[in-house]
């Protein structure tokens, strides 16, 4: 629609330059004549460039374009004009120079267009395939960090059932009953392309229950999660690296051990989740370990821009992971 607009505009600036020429019939004839030939071009032009031509054969047929477009906006203008037979060297002429002028305008800029359009198809083309390759890419990478599971957790988690089966048979039963809960939640999870939050709940039960046993009165935990938040969509084995580093670095370290939360809440379209402990907290010079880098980038390549994660400690004081993500509905 912008360029019939420009078109037009185009071809009153002609007929008022023929006008000021002194050339054709005054301003209203010249217009009548510079609107037929000029949109009869423009129209044969692209009808041209439609055609599945390519090389020469794309140029004559443009080239054959202009020329019937001048001739058949000069037969249109004289219809419309009422006028019959034109002087020699006026309208004819006009119409033959409207249409080398707009023809030769029209072409090149349907030619650089269609050029410009092909380029970009190409590059989108070429984008499209790279995003593809990327996306696999980290599919692979992402199923592979949802797959680990930790083996010194899993080791020493049958060395205790081992060494239970001695002394309290009966706490070893519960130890490996919810050994195999965790194993099986687990299994589901990383086999999952998505889930909800309550799926990952189930999960870190298990996962908790396991250390329970293991860690005794050493270990606490609570989760403050409202019922109606546990159909929120979340990815799979996304919060589980959380409280795995908040235990191992900060609970079992410490002698009297602590206690664990895991709380969530909705924030307008948000979903804020807290992992909070109140272990050792950081070391004097902290830093970021595997686990941590791991969930930073799967969170970044699921959501983008869009989610974080941030951890606020003080020195001896525990640590409180907070991720901030898009709430959305499991489906």
């Amino acid at each position: 629609m912008s360029f019939l607009l420009a078109t037009l505009v185009f071809n009153t600036l002609i007929a008022g330059f023929l006008t000021a020429l002194e050339f054709g019939g005054g301003f209203v004839v010249n217009l009548v004549f510079s609107q037929c030939a000029g949109l009869s071009i423009m129209v044969l032009i692209r009808l041209a460039l439609r055609l599945p031509l390519r090389g020469a054969a794309r140029s004559a047929a443009v080239a054959v374009a202009i020329v019937a477009g001048a001739t058949a906006g000069g037969m249109l203008g004289r219809l419309l004009t009422g006028i019959d037979v034109s002087p020699p060297g006026s309208h004819e002429t006009q119409s033959l120079l409207i249409g080398l002028v707009f023809g030769s305008i029209a072409a090149g800029f349907f030619w650089l267009r269609e050029r410009n359009v092909l380029l970009e198809s190409d590059l989108q083309a070429r984008e499209l395939a790279r995003l593809q390759a990327e996306k696999q890419s980290l599919a692979a990478q992402l199923r592979m960090l949802q797959a680990q599971i930790e083996p010194h957790f899993l080791f020493n988690s049958l060395a205790n059932v081992a060494a239970l089966i001695e002394t309290d048979p009966k706490l070893a039963g519960q130890l490996l009953d919810a050994l195999i809960r965790y194993l099986r939640f687990s299994l589901t999870r990383t086999r999952a392309e998505g889930g909800t939050l309550g799926d990952e709940v189930a999960l870190l039960t298990a996962y908790l229950d396991v250390l329970k046993i293991r860690m005794g009165q050493r270990l606490a935990y609570a989760f403050e999660i409202a019922p109606e938040l546990m159909s929120t969509a979340f990815p799979p084995m996304l919060l589980q690296p959380l409280v795995e580093n908040a235990i191992r670095h900060g609970l079992e370290p410490k002698v009297a051990g602590g206690h664990i939360t895991v709380s969530a809440e909705r924030r307008a379209d948000r979903l804020q989740i807290a992992v909070t402990d109140d272990g050792l907290g950081f070391a004097e010079t902290p830093g970021e370990g595997v686990g941590l880098a791991n969930i930073r980038a799967r969170i970044a390549a699921i959501y983008g821009s869009t989610a974080r994660l941030d951890l606020r400690s003080g020195v001896g004081a525990g640590v409180t992971a907070t991720m901030s993500l898009p709430a959305e509905v499991a489906p």
